[in-house]
């Protein structure tokens, strides 16, 4: 078993240079409030998280800038804003859709006899946060937190369609320079991928990531149509097979898509 290292503690004097301290003291300062998120001045801030008043003022203006904080000017008070709400809404909410996708994704595991998995964009990437597996599908050592490439799976596929042209275009040249020599093949089988999911729904990826395991994905979206997250079904060639995907486990993972956008619309 792999032990997390843990982080050094400010009292121990320890420095880890991975730490961006600049981020980890404005964090500091949003951790500050209390749950009642009564105003506090600078002073106060600076005493609760142990550094001089000066940094403290610079912290708090540039988070007031960026809405995570709120300025009163006739007390000099702070306290949280909008934009810290934001986040703590975006995590309940994919904890929700999480929730809703559950019972649809378990369902068509155990039917297809495969690994269902839902992921959020990330950079390039997608990561799954949802996993449905069956004992046949564990061979694919894959779970939650898992990163998976956007351009050359059923699932980033899926949401790289679903897209404005314009953001996709931008994404495929942002993936373009990682596969130096090797993106003209990469490209030309994703691109027929993608002209497949405009026309279909859903994407498909045969073997384009990990040669033994087929893949389809499907998208889903905000009620304006833009996506924000996917799904996938995947497994082993030899049991989730191309002709498969494409008759009966991709146009069943479209329905499951369009089901948890109308379960989650107010959501999303």
């Amino acid at each position: 078993m792999i032990k997390r290292k843990e982080a050094p503690s400010a009292e121990s004097g320890e420095k880890d240079y991975r730490i961006n301290s600049g981020l980890a003291r404005g964090l500091s300062v949003l951790k500050a409030f209390g749950p009642d998120n009564r105003p506090i001045g600078n002073a106060e801030i600076a005493t609760r998280v142990k550094l001089p008043k000066a940094t403290v003022s610079r912290l708090t203006f540039t988070l007031t800038e960026l809405g995570y904080l709120q300025h009163d000017e006739e007390t000099g008070r702070y306290s949280l804003g909008p934009a810290v709400l934001t986040l703590g809404y975006d995590v309940m909410a994919q904890m929700e859709i999480r929730d809703i996708a559950r019972p649809y994704m378990q369902e068509l595991a155990e039917y297809a006899d495969a690994s269902v998995y839902l992921g959020i964009p990330s950079g390039t990437e997608i990561i799954y946060v949802e996993a449905c597996r069956t004992p046949a599908s564990m061979a694919i050592r894959l779970g939650v937190g898992s990163r998976i490439p956007m351009i050359s799976t059923g699932m980033g596929r899926a949401y790289l369609a679903a897209l404005p042209e314009a953001e996709r275009e931008a994404l495929l040249s942002e993936i373009a320079p990682k596969h130096g020599d090797d993106w003209p093949r990469v490209e030309a089988s994703a691109r027929k991928a993608l002209a497949f999911a405009l026309e279909s729904g859903f994407a498909l990826s045969d073997g384009d990531w990990i040669a033994e395991a087929n893949s389809a994905g499907a998208a889903i979206r905000r009620a304006d149509g833009y996506p924000v997250y996917a799904l996938n079904v995947g497994g082993l060639r030899s049991i989730v097979t191309s002709e498969r995907l494409k008759a009966d486990l991709g146009p069943r993972l479209l329905e499951i898509a369009g089901k948890i956008e109308i379960v989650a619309r107010g959501m999303l």
